[in-house]
């Protein structure tokens, strides 16, 4: 999918472990929309991505958001 919705080239690669239990979901989920885990994978990071919040511009009031942390214990 990214190489035709983007005509990006995949040219780096990472080797990640799972345990079977995740493997067997992530593979019955290629399977079922007919695309192989590393997509899933890359579409995942990238909706993870995409999500992040932007870095907040600014001072920090370092301060008050500990005390505010300490507010819920």
């Amino acid at each position: 999918m990214c190489i035709l919705m983007c005509m990006c080239m995949l040219t780096k690669r990472a080797q990640i472990l799972f345990d079977e239990k995740v493997w067997d979901r992530l593979s019955k989920d290629a399977k079922s929309k007919n695309i192989s885990v590393g997509e899933i994978v890359r579409q995942a990071i990238e909706s993870t991505l995409k999500h992040r919040p932007k870095p907040f511009k600014g001072k920090i009031d370092y301060k008050a958001l500990i005390n505010e942390g300490r507010k819920a214990y």
